[in-house]
């Protein structure tokens, strides 16, 4: 699945992480910094913030996880130019364990590694891709879970260089791309049904 040495000066599609930090945003957990002002008769509190790309920046206390994540940003929109990734953010989603109910299961288990083509009928877990036991993944599996993505900001490259630790061979790294296409790509049924000109002739 993945390639013997990796590229350690770019960013691709697939590539897993180590040591990633993962905001959980729950609103009620939320805590925001403030800085206090005194004056002669009375001391106030504001919300710190500061100004970045044309909009207030808050600090903020919240809750995270730190693991393994995989990048899921084109490869085209991850290219250095001059040293620096044009985009303002790219995109990662976490690496999260096998849940018990699948891996219980020999039949679901064995559909789930498979990382089979969704584009054919009976394909399943759509939101999920598979990743084989492996000694920088603790001797464990895993699974890139496509509903816990988040972003982070380009200028973290090259920094974040020293945290790759596995790249996507040319085969698997398509089937990735095509199994996050359709996870983010299906369309519902009354969609389906609209008979819009962009869908494609099966769909309609």
């Amino acid at each position: 699945m993945f390639v013997d040495v990796a590229d350690q000066l770019n960013l691709r599609q697939g590539d897993i992480l180590r040591d990633t930090v993962f905001p959980v945003l729950s609103h009620s957990e939320v805590k925001f910094f403030v800085e206090a002002k005194s004056s002669e008769h009375s001391l106030t509190f504001r919300v710190s913030e500061k100004h970045e790309r044309k909009a207030p920046l808050y600090f903020a206390h919240i809750p995270v996880r730190i693991g393994f994540a995989a990048v899921i940003s084109q490869c085209c929109d991850l290219e250095p130019h001059n040293g620096h990734i044009q985009q303002p953010t790219f995109a990662l989603a976490r690496l999260v364990p096998i849940p018990e109910g699948i891996a219980k299961d020999e039949s679901q288990l064995r559909h789930l590694r498979a990382n089979s083509d969704p584009r054919l009928p009976d394909s399943g877990f759509l939101n999920m891709f598979h990743i084989p036991q492996r000694g920088a993944l603790e001797d464990k599996e895993w699974i890139i879970d496509f509903s816990s993505v988040f972003c982070v900001p380009s200028r973290e490259y090259p920094g974040i260089m020293s945290q790759k630790i596995l790249q996507m061979d040319d085969d698997n790294r398509i089937r990735f791309k095509i199994r996050l296409m359709a996870s983010f790509g299906r369309f519902t049924k009354e969609e389906q049904a609209s008979g819009h000109p962009w869908l494609p002739a099966e769909s309609k």
